[in-house]
């Protein structure tokens, strides 16, 4: 069974792009080291240019605890100036996934 982590930041007016990049990126590289890591997606709302969402994917729930207090707060502490207010997360149980990458998609992903 495979959990997920999904959180929403919301940012102070304008800080979005530089904080959701450093976050991003502290994120995903200690995450990708974390035992029982399965992926991510990091999600910028095109309604809500103040907010952003990152959902993790874990082999199960004891990793995606285990990351959430040695990894994801020590991440949201670093850009803890930049937000509005603490994310909201939600912890969930994926019931079925399938992702699929075109040529054109594939690239912008290898860009991050």
């Amino acid at each position: 069974m495979v959990f997920a982590r999904i959180a929403k930041f919301y940012f102070r007016k304008g800080k979005r792009e530089e904080a959701f990049a450093e976050l991003d990126f502290i994120l995903n590289r200690q995450a990708r080291n974390a035992k029982g890591f399965r992926g991510f997606l990091s999600l910028l709302s095109n309604e809500n240019k103040d907010t952003a969402e990152i959902l993790t994917l874990w082999d199960d729930e004891e990793s995606l605890v285990a990351s959430e207090k040695e990894i994801f707060f020590g991440a949201v502490n670093k850009v803890l100036n930049s937000l509005e207010k603490k994310p909201d997360v939600e912890h969930c149980r994926v019931f079925s996934t399938e992702l699929y990458f075109h040529r054109s998609s594939k690239s912008e992903l290898d860009r991050m």
